[in-house]
Formats: C-alpha cells, sequence, structure tokens
C-alpha cells in the first residue's frame, strides 16, 4: 500500500526548509502546523520529510496538542519559522487547505 501524504505541505516544507528542520525548530513547527491539520495527516508529512518514525511523531503531536507549555517557545525561533513558512506562500496554503 502506497502512503498519501499532502503534497501541498510537503512542497511548503521543501520551500521553506531546504536543508532540513532543525531541531530547536521542530516544536515550533508542529504547532504552528497543528491547528491546521489532522494529526495523522501533518504525522505523515512530517515524518515523510525529516524521515522520523511516523508513530513518533504523531507522539509529539500528541504532546503539542496537550499542552502548549509542554515545551517552552522561543517567540523568536516561533517567528523565525513562521517568516519562512510565509515566505513559501503559507497564506495560499492556509486558502488551498
Amino acid at each position: 500500500m502506497q502512503k498519501i501524504i499532502p503534497v501541498s505541505t510537503y512542497q511548503l516544507l521543501q520551500c521553506a526548509f531546504p536543508k532540513g528542520i532543525e531541531d530547536q525548530e521542530y516544536f515550533p513547527l508542529l504547532s504552528i502546523l497543528y491547528e491546521q491539520m489532522s494529526d495523522r495527516s501533518l504525522a505523515r508529512v512530517i515524518a515523510e520529510f525529516t524521515e522520523k518514525e511516523y508513530h513518533s511523531v504523531l507522539n509529539d503531536l500528541y504532546q503539542v496538542g496537550s499542552a502548549e507549555t509542554f515545551f517552552p517557545v522561543v517567540e523568536e525561533v516561533l517567528d523565525s519559522v513562521k517568516q519562512k513558512l510565509i515566505y513559501c506562500d503559507y497564506e495560499k496554503w492556509l486558502l488551498e487547505s
């Protein structure tokens, strides 16, 4: 069975993070995209993009969703991640999603 991932989201990630997602960007990125996608769809695309295990990413998403204070979000990192997404047509992606 072939895995189906949200192609537009994968392309957004490729544009915003051409060298991959840095460790300090990972949870802020999850928290930004968490509000826009289902847990499973987001876990699939992040797992595919990062080459992490799907279940590991899904657990990270559950942590993001269960407590906003689970991880300290540095505002600058959150803003930096959002700016990368905006540069890569995040707002257009939002309209299409």
